[in-house]
């Protein structure tokens, strides 16, 4: 159920990212409250993640102390923190990088052929999080470490 809840949770945020460029904090607390109830009874929540998670909260928020022109959004910071809840320690660094080259394609694409500034981020982070799930799903992951 915990991979379940997030994979239908993540879906609809990336269509309601996709649509309207938002990402509501009523679905974003929803689907964390069950995240932590699953993964509470199945055994896939650990104090590392919920500490990664506050880390990426706190990064974000010097980042834009320090830079106030940032054009990401809020709602893709609280997402990015309810997948490092989901995926973990390791597996989310390699989240990271994947994130990083799915986003720039999405955005390369969205401004060179549909002459668009912006690009929505929740589905270029759902994408990454399922390669990252079919990378340790195929084993490929263990052998990036």
């Amino acid at each position: 159920m915990f991979t379940i809840v997030f994979y239908i949770f993540s879906s609809f945020l990336s269509y309601l990212d996709c649509k309207k460029f938002l990402i509501p904090n009523n679905i974003l607390l929803a689907m964390t409250l069950m995240l932590l109830i699953f993964g509470t009874l199945e055994s896939k929540i650990y104090i590392s993640s919920i500490v990664l998670s506050l880390l990426v909260l706190l990064f974000f928020i010097i980042v834009l102390l320090l830079n106030r022109t940032q054009i990401l959004g809020g709602g893709d910071i609280k997402y990015m923190m309810v997948i490092a809840l989901y995926l973990g320690l390791k597996p989310f660094a390699v989240f990271l990088v994947i994130t990083g080259l799915v986003q720039t394609m999405s955005l390369v694409y969205k401004q060179l052929f549909l002459k668009r500034r912006v690009a929505p981020m929740a589905p270029a982070m759902f994408c990454s999080v399922i390669i990252v799930d079919l990378m340790i799903y195929f084993k490929i992951y263990p052998n990036l470490f």
